[in-house]
């Protein structure tokens, strides 16, 4: 009797709980149906860096998930986490610096991560030597606010630099402005803009964030928490489509450029395809497709860069990343909380009436039903943090070639990880075995790796051992490697031990100690040069004195006695001058030196006049341009630097038309900058840039000459922290660039 009742109480009530249902889902989907186009806010004018979405938009991806997109450029000035945060877009592209946005970060959310490390740079003029963030004190930069500031902020109080002491003036470019003599840096986009400044025909410096140990993300995708979860359909359906469009954009480089350029502020702003060709390389170098899943979010590495933040007193220390990254489908269940509420009064009163008869049946099936459940989250909870754990393990070993190995001491088949094959060129499908491990160690490297393999010592870990081991090209490569004994039951099982590579920095190391011993090698060179100078020159010269000396000059008439002066004065100059000579080419006694106040012009009056009738036979026009008429600089080493510049323009002089030489002077912050421009034979560059100021170097067999001239100026200038450069074109002449610093 009571099976036939709750029978009749099921037959009686299916009927309306089948048409409550019926309303509530049609209400849902009429709800979908009505849903406004996404507004994708970038943080930039239309280039290649946000291919992915407009592959995305022409290739139908949005379209075929049943979306619309609205995608809107940025520009300077255009904050997408103030876009978003503003109502006046639903998803932006920006990048870790999201974090630095204190009250808006705590309502935002990441969707995705597009690129794996930073594009933003510091980029310089190669003449304002700006290599290192502690060149950036008492600097102008240019700088959105917004982007990338936020980061170089990191390193410089990282590196211990108070960022207070920088003038940051906003960017209303994009980084041409780093031609204006009032500013010496831009943080902008690596990207684009370091090739597009050298197209302009600047040379430029560069500093990357991970080059001080600021390694963040780049471009994410995020929008608010109530968007991404009030609809986690619609939100993992946005980011499917938009991964697709980047996964196509990196496979179709050349169709995305030519739909980009034909954008219509693209064409106005005048971007190349080159500038884009580049670009595109550039950015795949960022999202790292072939190691990271396109799109992965690390959520210990955003715990990572908050910490580092926080530490640095940069970020908000009360932000937490509680939703911040985004779960894909973490609030299905709450799009269906209003309907289940009410099919769930039908089904309780079905239940009502049912359970009259099972009451004590619903109790134990209910209470075994929630041990399930229970059971269930914990294993997908730990099966997550597994997952979590594993990808993050095969993403540093990946990045930082740190192979593993564990040769098993109970018979058992040793392992080598596939990082610890490709560090020795191996293919990950080789079979490496104990016995191949042993006898590519370097012979002479054995007795050293010996402690790795000791099964007698302790289970702490061994110290790093630096070892000689032959990879798959028969090349031995330099490695560390580090072991630690693993015991099962009190008996030691297997030793387990990592593998670094280190050979780049080895050669390094190598590559250094024979430049340093070529420099001394060179340097005692010198010194004989110095010492055999001296001894070969200095008994003719004071042969010459004692002999004029000996002549009774008063009965010469008066151009006879001229002639006789300038004899004097040249054994007087030839002595000085050798003895300047011997005294700076040995750099022995550069400190014993005083810094003097030097009339340009008069310098180069006193060697011009040393070098007379040298000039007069030359046919020499010498023109000066003064802008600064003084320099501060020890007189020997100017006056050398001048006869040397001088002699080598009347040696190399051009036969078809008059020496000219134009001397100008100049200065900036830094130098003050003298000129030197004669219209000679010239030097050919391309073939003699990298050895112009080597000694003994010469570049035309046709004229006398040592080839120590060029390299003594730069020993001179080099010794006080000054710098030369040359520009030359074969049959025009050659322009010397002499930087002295102030």
């Amino acid at each position: 009797m009571g099976i036939n009742l709750s029978k009749h109480v099921v037959y009686k009530l299916w009927k309306p709980t089948f048409l409550a249902l019926c309303v509530v889902l049609g209400t849902i989907n009429a709800n979908a149906a009505k849903q406004d186009p996404i507004k994708l806010q970038l943080k930039w004018r239309n280039q290649f860096q946000f291919a992915g979405y407009y592959a995305a938009q022409i290739k139908g991806f949005y379209k075929n998930e049943g979306l619309e997109v609205e995608i809107i450029p940025g520009g300077p000035g255009v904050s997408p986490v103030e876009q978003v945060y503003n109502g006046k877009a639903d998803v932006g592209v920006f990048d870790s610096g999201i974090l630095l946005k204190q009250h808006q970060a705590k309502q935002m959310c990441v969707l995705a991560t597009i690129m794996q490390s930073s594009g933003y740079c510091v980029v310089s003029l190669k003449s304002k030597n700006i290599t290192k963030p502690a060149d950036l004190i008492g600097k102008n930069i240019l700088a959105d606010h917004d982007q990338g500031w936020g980061i170089f902020k990191a390193i410089l109080k990282k590196e211990g630099l108070d960022p207070a002491k920088i003038k940051v003036t906003d960017r209303t470019k994009d980084s041409e402005e780093i031609g204006s003599p009032d500013v010496d840096a831009v943080v902008t986009y690596i990207t684009s803009q370091p090739q597009r400044l050298r197209n302009m025909g600047y040379q430029i410096n560069i500093m990357r964030p991970e080059e001080y140990g600021v390694d963040f993300y780049g471009d994410v995708i995020f929008s608010t928490k109530k968007f991404a979860y009030d609809d986690t359909k619609r939100t993992d359906a946005f980011i499917r489509a938009s991964l697709k469009g980047w996964k196509y954009a990196l496979a179709h480089q050349e169709e995305l450029i030519d739909y980009i350029l034909t954008l219509p502020d693209v064409k106005a702003y005048g971007v190349t395809r080159d500038e884009l060709v580049h670009e595109a390389k550039e950015v795949k170098r960022l999202i790292m497709p072939d190691l990271v899943e396109v799109g992965h979010n690390n959520l210990g590495r955003w715990k990572y860069m908050l910490h580092l933040l926080q530490e640095l007193n940069i970020a908000d220390k009360d932000f937490n990343l509680a939703k911040f990254v985004y779960m894909p489908g973490a609030n299905n269940t709450a799009q269906w909380l209003v309907p289940l509420i009410y099919v769930s009064i039908f089904i309780l009163s079905i239940a009502v009436g049912i359970s009259l008869i099972n009451v004590q049946l619903r109790k134990r099936v209910k209470l075994k039903t929630q041990e399930l459940v229970t059971e269930i989250e914990q294993r997908k909870h730990a099966e997550k943090m597994a997952n979590e754990s594993r990808e993050q393990i095969e993403l540093i070993l990946e990045n930082s070639d740190i192979g593993l190995w564990t040769i098993q001491l109970d018979g058992n088949k040793s392992r080598f990880s596939k990082e610890f094959k490709r560090i020795l060129s191996y293919p990950e499908s080789h079979e490496f075995t104990e016995a191949n491990f042993f006898k590519k160690i370097h012979p002479e490297d054995l007795r050293l790796t010996q402690k790795l393999f000791d099964k007698n010592q302790d289970g702490a870990r061994k110290k790093m051992v630096q070892f000689r081991i032959e990879n798959a090209h028969g090349e031995y490569i330099y490695v560390i490697s580090s072991a630690k004994l693993i015991s099962e039951n009190g008996k030691t099982t297997k030793i387990s031990g990592v593998l670094l590579s280190i050979d780049e920095l080895k050669k390094k190391q190598i590559e250094i100690m024979e430049v340093s011993q070529e420099l001394t090698r060179r340097n005692d060179e010198l010194k004989k040069f110095a010492y055999i100078t001296s001894h070969n020159l200095r008994a003719p010269i004071v042969n010459l004195s004692s002999l004029a000396a000996m002549i009774n000059s008063e009965d010469f008439d008066d151009e006879n006695q001229l002639i006789f002066s300038k004899i004097q004065s040249s054994i007087k100059q030839l002595e000085n001058t050798l003895d300047d000579l011997i005294d700076v080419v040995s750099q022995e006694k550069i400190q014993t030196h005083t810094i003097d106040k030097i009339d340009i012009a008069q310098a180069i009056s006193d060697v011009t006049q040393s070098l007379e009738q040298t000039i007069i036979e030359s046919g020499l026009s010498l023109t000066l341009d003064l802008a600064v008429a003084d320099i501060y600089y020890p007189k020997p080493y100017f006056q050398s630097i001048i006869q040397n510049l001088l002699t080598n323009a009347i040696k190399y002089r051009s036969p078809e038309r008059p020496l000219v030489i134009k001397i100008s002077t100049s200065e900036d912050n830094n130098y003050t900058r003298f000129t030197f421009a004669d219209n000679g034979i010239g030097i050919d560059m391309e073939k003699n840039k990298f050895k112009i100021f080597g000694l003994y170097q010469r570049f035309n067999p046709e004229v006398q000459g040592k080839g120590i001239g060029l390299f003594i100026i730069k020993s001179h200038l080099d010794a006080l922290n000054g710098k030369i450069e040359v520009d030359s074109t074969v049959g025009k002449g050659a322009c010397f660039t002499l930087l002295f610093r102030r």
